[in-house]
Order: C-alpha cells, then structure tokens, then sequence
C-alpha cells in the first residue's frame, strides 16, 4: 500500500510538472514574473497569438480602439497597476492557451450575434432607395469641381431624419476604386414615407484627384448603411469598426 501510494505521488508530481504555467495577476511583480514564464515557454506563433490577446483584451470596451496605438503604449510603460487590474479577472489563473481560446470562443460568439442582427435589419435598409447615381465635373467661375449626384427615396413607413451613405467610385476591369467616402446627409423637415428628393454633393479629398475628370466610364455606386428615424435613433445600432476589428483579431489568433 505504501508502494502505491509512492507511485500515485510520484505521478502526479510528474504530471504537475507538465502544466503549462498560468498567469498570476496578484500583483504587478507576481504578473510579470508569470508572463515572463509563460513566454519562454511558447514558440514565435504562438507568443503573437498571446500578444494580440493580450493587447485586446487590455483595450477591450475602449472608445476607438482599433486607433488606441498611442493609449496602449502609454498604459503599457506608465501604468502597471491599470494593466493588472484590466487583465486579472480575464487571465488570472490561466495559461497562454486558455487565454486565446477563451477569446476565440468569445469573439465566435460576438461576432455571430452582430452577424445574425445585421442580417435581419438588411432588408430595413432596403427600404431607402437610391437611383442614378452621376460622378461628374463641374464648372465653377475659373475651377472645375467635382460632383456627386444622386436621387434617394424613402420607401418605408417611417419618417426619416438623417441617412449615412458609402460612395465608391470604380471604372470596368479595375478591382481598386479610385475613391472611397462615406457622408450624412440630415434632411431639413425630414424624407416622409415615399418621398423622393435629389442630392448634389460637392466631395473632396481623392475626388478631385485631376486625373479623375478624364474617366469617361467612371462608375458610381452609392450604398445606404445606416438611417436614422424621426426621433434620432439608428435602425442599425452596430458599431461597424468594432465588428471589423473583431473579425481582423478573431483571424489573427487562428
């Protein structure tokens, strides 16, 4: 009996040594000290799969935070105790893989639900109609600018008080678009049910690239991807960038 009993302890003390080390977020020195563990540990991959956890998990419910570059330079060099206080209840007492699968499951989860609601709300968008859309120059005085020209109607039951629209403009057999924008247009009065009224915008930036007046086969196309209703609120209450991101970091810890 006191043989097996030597043999189970001595298995389990073998097999403890086989765990991978976790994280300990008890304090600031415990956290480094279990990362730095952790990290030896793991091969080039796998150390940026855990890197690019890390850094979202950290950054995570932020304003911006696809643009928080100079946000988590700063809280990584002079702000220890946020770092540990942010991260414990996501990674304490767990190790570099467990981290990313966690995160995987929850990004698969997130990303299906905002998936899923978007897919329902399309044919609510529907219900904006944009027609004969020109991109075109224009004389003004000694300048010629350029132009963007479009019809929308509200085909819906609703008011609307404010639309946001995705401009692309593309010529044949050219798979990059030579300019890209997305604007809001608020309609004084609001666009009643089966309304029609004609936009002319004046745009900037890639628009007026000189260049761009010589397409003579320019393409324009121009999309609805959010509306609002008399009240000021959203159909699609979706942080479309949120939802980019979560894609781009859910394929990055693959």
């Amino acid at each position: 009996m006191k043989r097996l009993s030597l043999i189970v302890l001595g298995c389990v003390l073998l097999s403890g040594c086989i765990f991978d080390p976790v994280f300990d977020t008890s304090n600031w020195d415990a956290y480094q000290r279990s990362s730095a563990a952790i990290k030896a540990k793991l091969n080039n991959d796998d150390l940026r799969r855990l890197e690019i956890a890390l850094r979202y998990l950290l950054l995570e419910g932020t304003p911006n935070i696809a643009a928080d570059e100079q946000l988590y330079n700063n809280l990584t060099a002079t702000n220890p105790y946020f770092i540990v206080a942010r991260l414990g209840p996501k990674i304490d007492g767990r190790s570099a893989a467990a981290v990313i699968k966690n995160l995987t499951i929850k990004l698969d989860s997130e990303i299906s639900a905002t998936e899923a609601r978007l897919q329902n709300l399309r044919d609510v968008l529907g219900s904006v109609e944009v027609s004969s859309p020109r991109y075109y120059w224009k004389q003004s005085g000694y300048l010629a600018q350029p132009v963007v020209e479009f019809a929308v109607r509200n085909d819906g039951r609703s008011p609307i008080s404010r639309i946001y629209f995705r401009s692309v403009l593309t010529t044949p057999n050219r798979s990059i678009p030579w300019a890209r924008q997305e604007f809001v247009q608020t309609f004084k009065g609001g666009l009643e049910p089966h309304e029609k009224q004609q936009l002319t915008l004046q745009p900037r930036g890639q628009w007026s690239d000189p260049q761009l007046k010589d397409l003579y086969n320019a393409e324009l196309k121009v999309t609805v991807t959010n509306f609002e209703d008399a009240n000021g609120a959203k159909v699609i209450a979706v942080d479309s960038d949120q939802l980019d991101l979560e894609r781009k970091v859910r394929a990055a810890l693959q």
